[in-house]
């Protein structure tokens, strides 16, 4: 009987990497958890307004009161808005406003013209 027992091998030795993939798990979750924190905290930028987005502001704030303020700020920011389809109207209304420009005293400004002004604000975009 102890002839069979001979076919025994001893105790091998067995690597195991149970601790080495729980210490890289580890690591992973460390990491993004860490990525995640400094996304969060990181500060909002916030995109710049255009030339184009603050010439709208100005236009539709324009202070109908004061002439000359109406036809400078219409002939410096309506002209970020120009196409072949309000091109014509721009000119119209520019043409319009050179009396209120380079003069001392000027007129009030007529109704109509504020209307067209409004207007012309109002189909841009």
């Amino acid at each position: 009987m102890l002839e069979k027992l001979r076919d025994i091998k001893g105790i091998v030795q067995v690597t195991d990497y149970s601790f080495i993939y729980l210490i890289a798990i580890c690591l992973i979750i460390l990491l993004i958890i860490s990525i995640a924190i400094y996304m969060y905290l990181q500060p909002r930028r916030r995109k710049k307004p255009t030339q184009k987005a603050l010439s709208l502001m100005k236009l539709k704030n324009i202070n109908f009161e004061n002439q000359k303020d109406v036809a400078y700020t219409f002939c410096l920011n309506a002209i970020y808005f120009l196409n072949e389809k309000n091109e014509s109207k721009y000119r119209e209304l520019a043409e319009k406003l050179e009396i209120f420009k380079y003069k001392k005293e000027i007129p009030m400004l007529d109704i109509d013209l504020k209307t067209e002004i409004k207007d012309f604000i109002g189909g841009l975009k």
